[in-house]
């Protein structure tokens, strides 16, 4: 099996069932992504105590790139810093840019989600589940 057809796998095994799909009733913060070019809404959901993310949910209907996206994400975020997301989404960016680079360790399965950056106009689909959860994590302003 080639490293495409791996990454193809993931990618359709986390449409087919999608991890941490629900409305989290006790989550500390939230925020919408919408991709009204492509039907995408979803929201996500973080619960996040002493500056780490306990958990994480979304919920809403989307393409498979954006459930795999937001599942593999919801997954990821588990036990993580808040302070790891942006540095994360950056390195989650260069890799959906440059497929010549090698796979990032820090990101695990989300790897698989590199495939789509052959596909420019897919890409936004893959980052859409990161924008909700790095919006939801902003500071409200006072």
């Amino acid at each position: 099996m080639s490293l495409d057809q791996l990454y193809q796998a993931k990618i359709l095994e986390h449409n087919r069932a999608p991890h941490n799909h629900f409305e989290m009733s006790d989550a500390t913060h939230s925020a919408r992504g919408l991709d009204a070019l492509c039907g995408d809404d979803i929201r996500f959901w973080i619960r996040v105590q002493d500056g780490r993310v306990a958990a994480a949910s979304w919920s809403g209907d989307a393409c498979a790139i954006t459930t795999a996206s937001a599942s593999m994400l919801s997954r990821w975020l588990a036990g993580r810093r808040i302070e790891e997301l942006a540095p994360a989404f950056g390195r989650f960016e260069e890799l959906l840019e440059a497929a010549n680079q090698p796979d990032a360790p820090e990101l695990g399965e989300i790897n698989a989600l590199r495939a789509v950056g052959r596909f420019p106009s897919r890409r936004r689909n893959a980052l859409l589940p990161w924008n909700a959860a790095l919006d939801a994590l902003k500071p409200t302003a006072a």
